[in-house]
Parts: C-alpha cells; structure tokens; sequence
C-alpha cells in the first residue's frame, strides 16, 4: 500500500491521459521502488486508457518496452511519439504509438551511399555483397513489428527499439535486397529478400512487375 501511495505521489498530473507518454511516465512511477537495473514487475493501478486495455497476459512484454523507453538514454517519449538516436546519431521517431500496434514503419534516413565503415560491418555480419553499398528507394521506409499474434506488441516494440538503436541491425534489413528484372516488359528494379543476387547485368532475378501483370499480355 505504502508503495502505491508513493506511486501516486510521483505521477505528473499535467500529461494526457491518453498519450504513450503518460503510459510510459505512470509505469516508471509504479516500479520506481525497485533497484536499477531490475526488470519492471508491477503494471500500473490505471483501469483506463492504454493501461487498462492491455491483458495480464501481455503485461511482462509491455513493461519490458516501458522500461527500455524510460532508462535508455538514446530513447525519449513525447506525447505519442518515441524518438530513438541510434549508435551512428542518426534520430528516428515512431508516431502515434500505443497498446494496439502491431506494425512500426521505420523510415531509414541514410544518403543512397551506405557509410563505408557500415558496409564493412555489413560485410562482415553477412559476407560481401553489392546490396551493402547503398540503399535503394524501396528500402528507405521498413515496416518493422510482430509476425506472431500470440507474442505480446509490447516484445515486438522492443525488438523494434532495439533495431533502431543499433544502425547495422536496421541496415541489415535496409540492405536486403536484390536486382530484378520483369519477364515482360524488361524494367529492372530493386526487390526485397535474396541480399545480394541477380546484381550481375543479365543475371537479374526475373518476375512480373505490376504494370504486366495488370494488363493482357499481346504478341
């Protein structure tokens, strides 16, 4: 009770109730008892808003991403949008974030030309490959999240957050990609998955673009 009483004590009444912030401040406030460095075990006594919608069951995994956002240094909160400066210093934000999503679109925000130390890095993680030089326009915006319902969003934020804090992480997705070419029409562009293959002029990866699939093929 004593605990509880102080809990209340130190929340900022001036926020919106119904922002990620607030979320974020009321369960800093509720495990402020526990030593640094300990992982947050007790949810907030909010019965509405974001607190009160999310299920006991998905509670550990939020109050892991909490705590990520309120003790990181790089990671800030406000309002609704969590800005995250990653090991390179580049700063990114994810909007109007709380309980129900499920999808982040992370925008890259890198020059066409990868860094050279980013792409040694790369290198080394994945082995040499082309796709590590630059990053192409379809691969400027990721949509990061959960694949898995049964997995809490609160765990898929956080492995978003991490992504984002580690720039060859993000820049593992960014780059993998590989050189395509349309089976019909012979425009060539950059898609998704395979890092690396079909680079080599004439050996592109072969598929069917949007444009002649959409329409009757002709002799």
């Amino acid at each position: 009770m004593k605990q509880n009483d102080e809990a209340w004590e130190a929340v900022n009444w001036d926020l919106d109730f119904g922002s990620f912030e607030w979320m974020v401040h009321l369960a800093a406030c509720f495990n402020r008892h526990l030593p640094a460095g300990a992982p947050w075990t007790e949810w907030p006594g909010w019965s509405t808003d974001m607190p009160g919608w999310v299920q006991d069951k998905n509670r550990p995994g939020w109050l892991s991403a909490l705590r990520l956002i309120h003790t990181h240094p790089r990671i800030a909160v406000k309002k609704s949008v969590v800005s995250v400066t990653s090991s390179h210093g580049i700063t990114r934000e994810l909007e109007d974030v709380d309980v129900s999503s499920r999808w982040w679109h992370v925008n890259v925000n890198i020059d066409w030309n990868v860094p050279r130390p980013l792409v040694a890095a790369l290198d080394e993680l994945h082995g040499p490959s082309p796709s590590h030089a630059f990053v192409p326009g379809q691969m400027e915006q990721l949509c990061l999240g959960v694949d898995d319902d049964s997995v809490s969003y609160g765990l898929g934020l956080s492995s978003v957050l991490q992504a984002m804090l580690d720039e060859v992480v993000l820049l593992s997705q960014a780059t993998n990609f590989h050189a395509a070419k349309c089976r019909f029409c012979h425009e060539t562009t950059y898609r998704e998955g395979l890092r690396g293959q079909g680079f080599p002029p004439g050996k592109e990866v072969l598929f069917a673009c949007g444009s002649c699939t959409g329409e009757p093929l002709t002799n």
